[in-house]
């Protein structure tokens, strides 16, 4: 798929993203592990033998230099767990990777940490094991996440996912799209352009609308690097309004990664699912993970401080306050809602409730405390307590 070049890149790339894990990754990691848990448990309850499987179709070394978990063990882990449970899954995992030592260190932590399960381990592209690997897991729910250090899989690729065989089980996908798209997207306007590495893209993107969308917010050598963050946004939620198009499902959620809050996005991950619960839980994983993002750099931040010692207490604190505006931005939305005059489910008004600025950051905790909030003002006749579904509660004016 790639060529000789770009592979020899992606190991020198590789070797040195294993080293530690990079604050960046803190936040896909830390969505994968709220996620991998209530997915395997919600949809093992009624598949064959209480089987789901997990894919990670570019799986890395497993664990890092530093020992921290990378992908591969977090999954290792979270299949023991689902085995341990009262109501035990079976949780299969399959890895692929392509660099030849970093393969060799995944195979040690397989070795070490996945006794008892169902691991596979395969060296190479994962263009070229996916067929295989969608025919051993037929039919049971499924899992895939597809993280690369160069472009993703073609479209047609990610889409055979959800059309593998037993297509009806539970099927999602978590993709990192935009590895090295800057650098392939430049070539719109070089004088020599490398049109094979174009179509290459053409087939990541499904079609070579990207150009013009890229285009339309860089037109030229000179642009921004904001006019180029834009074009790369762009690009993604074309990607994302697409698979969602190709996929015939309930969606697909964008959210973009950053080293830090004040930075631009190094990559957008996309989430695609057919099912709208799944959707709903990855919201919940989406902002737990976003959680831990802070508690991370709440801690960085801190390290070499005369008052590093306090960093979780302090960490702990701005939690709190995050949690009283949020609840307070939906209650007044909600109430503004309300002043129409007629009940809604907040899954029907998520621009009007969530909008941009909340959507996957706040979860069930915080909606339920604003419809508190609302209810004890005396808006609403709901009541959430024991409600599980805040966003398809129907929110009642008095």
């Amino acid at each position: 798929m790639a060529s000789s070049i770009q592979i020899r890149q992606g190991h020198a790339l590789s070797q040195q993203f294993h080293k530690s894990k990079k604050s960046a990754a803190v936040l896909k990691h830390a969505i994968i592990k709220q996620y991998a848990m209530p997915f395997a448990s919600k949809t093992g309850s009624t598949s064959t033998g209480n089987r789901v499987a997990f894919i990670d179709g570019y799986a890395g070394p497993g664990r890092y230099d530093d020992g921290a978990e990378g992908s591969g063990a977090m999954l290792l882990k979270t299949a023991h767990d689902l085995a341990a449970m009262r109501s035990a899954r079976r949780a299969e995992l399959h890895f692929v990777e392509q660099d030849p030592d970093t393969v060799a260190r995944l195979r040690s932590v397989v070795a070490d940490e996945g006794s008892g399960l169902t691991v596979t381990v395969s060296d190479g592209d994962v263009s070229t094991h996916l067929p295989a690997l969608l025919d051993a897991v037929d039919g049971i729910p499924l899992f895939a996440y597809l993280d690369p250090c160069g472009l993703i899989i073609p479209m047609d690729e990610v889409v055979s996912i959800f059309n593998r065989p037993g297509s009806n089980a539970p099927t999602e996908v978590l993709i990192n799209l935009t590895a090295h798209l800057r650098r392939f997207a430049g070539m719109l306007t070089s004088d020599k352009p490398v049109e094979n590495s174009l179509k290459r893209i053409d087939d990541v993107c499904g079609g070579d609308w990207w150009r013009y969308a890229w285009l339309d917010k860089c037109p030229n050598k000179v642009a921004s690097e904001d006019d180029k963050a834009a074009a790369e946004q762009a690009v993604v939620e074309g990607y994302a309004q697409r698979l969602a198009e190709r996929i015939g499902g309930a969606g697909t959620w964008v959210i973009d990664v950053r080293p830090r809050a004040d930075l631009k996005p190094v990559y957008y991950l996309v989430f695609a699912t057919r099912h709208i619960d799944g959707l709903l839980a990855f919201g919940e994983s989406a902002s737990l993970g976003l959680q831990e993002w802070r508690k991370y750099h709440a801690k960085i931040a801190a390290d070499g401080t005369l008052f590093g010692g306090d960093w979780e207490a302090n960490w702990k604190a701005e939690e709190a306050r995050l949690k009283a505006q949020w609840v307070d931005t939906i209650a007044d939305r909600l109430i503004n809602e309300l002043g129409r005059g007629k009940a809604f489910r907040i899954i029907d008004r998520p621009q009007e409730i969530l909008g941009e600025d909340l959507v996957g950051v706040v979860r069930t905790l915080h909606l339920r405390a604003a419809i508190k909030k609302v209810l004890a003002a005396g808006k609403t006749s709901t009541d959430p307590k024991g409600k599980n579904d805040l966003l398809n509660l129907l929110i009642e004016p008095v």
